[in-house]
């Protein structure tokens, strides 16, 4: 669990980041010195930068989530004139002149090491009594992250691959218009520009989109996946759904006469269990792809926070890698494989 904490606090992505985040503040004590649409997102990773704010640091015009991001963007190079929030008053001072206290047990942002600065030595020290860490100064702070930054992009990188790329690739297709990323100069924009084009439902799920599209510009077009091709007209045996409503979710069972469709694979094995006999060519939807594959090769995550059309789901994976990180990120139970999902199972979600 401490594990999985510090990953999320470390990546800062998440579907429901709220109010009680430590670095987060009210929208109206937040000073965004950016103008523009995408003001409140940090130009380097598109991060909005009310939730984490304390962490903030600016120069000239542009404003960024944390230290993490201002050293990448000047690639550890020197750099003057930049302003940092005070943790404790909340508003920009000369970072120069602050009190960084560096590895306490306040999160990190961007970084699994966490930096915080303050106006005053005595507020520097009075936060360190509580949480402990190393007071420095900017200059000194600065270094550690740039000596840090190759490992926080690995460790970046790793939960990207694992996690991120796929749900961003999922929710594009499924839920935004085309947009070209090589249009943007920053991710920031994008991310505006996402918000004008999609029909997501949370501010997480904005993120994961611009990260995937972002990091993956200028690459080739992958070739198109077979997926379940789902007849309008065509209903759910058991729940009597339209599954064409809900494509990413579909499963078939492919009979020689007839075909059988529906809006999940709880829904689908429901009705294996009633006809009480063998079928050969059963087919599902990979969670993050939306590719048609043999559910009997497939990896099923069961107990995640992620539910379909109705409820609880056994939610289908190609590759077993993506099955168990998924179960990390959304609170799974565990992952079966087709030949473990009995009726108790299926009867318990």
């Amino acid at each position: 669990m401490l594990k999985k904490i510090l990953g999320l606090c470390f990546l800062c992505l998440s579907l429901g980041w709220s109010a009680e985040m430590f670095q987060s503040v009210p929208k109206e004590k937040a000073t965004l010195i950016q103008e523009g649409e995408a003001k409140q997102y940090c130009p380097n990773c598109g991060m909005d930068l009310v939730k984490f704010h304390k962490t903030n640091h600016a120069h000239q015009s542009r404003q960024y989530c944390s230290m993490h991001c201002l050293v990448e963007e000047f690639e550890g190079e020197e750099v003057e004139g930049v302003k940092v929030v005070d943790t404790k008053n909340l508003g920009f001072i000369d970072a120069l002149k602050a009190f960084y206290v560096v590895g306490s047990s306040a999160p990190g942002t961007m970084s699994a090491v966490s930096q915080y600065a303050f106006v005053s030595e005595a507020d520097a020290k009075e936060f360190q009594s509580e949480r402990g860490g190393q007071i420095v100064s900017f200059k000194e702070a600065y270094a550690m992250a740039k000596e840090r930054m190759k490992e926080d992009q690995e460790r970046i990188k790793s939960k990207r691959e694992q996690s991120v790329y796929g749900a961003g690739e999922k929710l594009y297709k499924n839920g935004c218009e085309t947009i070209n990323p090589n249009l943007f100069s920053t991710i920031a924009e994008l991310k505006v520009a996402l918000q004008k084009s999609c029909r997501l439902e949370s501010e997480g799920q904005y993120q994961m989109v611009a990260i995937y599209l972002w990091d993956h510009k200028g690459e080739p077009t992958s070739a198109a996946v077979e997926k379940i091709n789902v007849p309008k007209e065509a209903k759910c045996p058991i729940c009597g759904m339209f599954v064409a409503k809900y494509p990413h979710w579909a499963a078939t069972i492919e009979l020689p006469e007839k075909s059988f469709f529906f809006d999940g694979v709880k829904d689908m094995m429901k009705f294996i269990f009633l006809q009480k006999k063998a079928f050969d060519k059963i087919y599902v939807s990979d969670y993050y792809t939306l590719k048609k594959i043999e559910a009997k090769k497939a990896f099923y995550v069961v107990g995640a926070n992620v539910y379909g059309p109705m409820g609880a789901e056994l939610i289908p994976f190609e590759k077993q890698s993506e099955a168990l990180s998924f179960m990390k990120d959304h609170n799974g139970r565990r992952v079966v494989k087709f030949e473990e999902i009995d009726e108790k199972l299926v009867e318990g979600l």
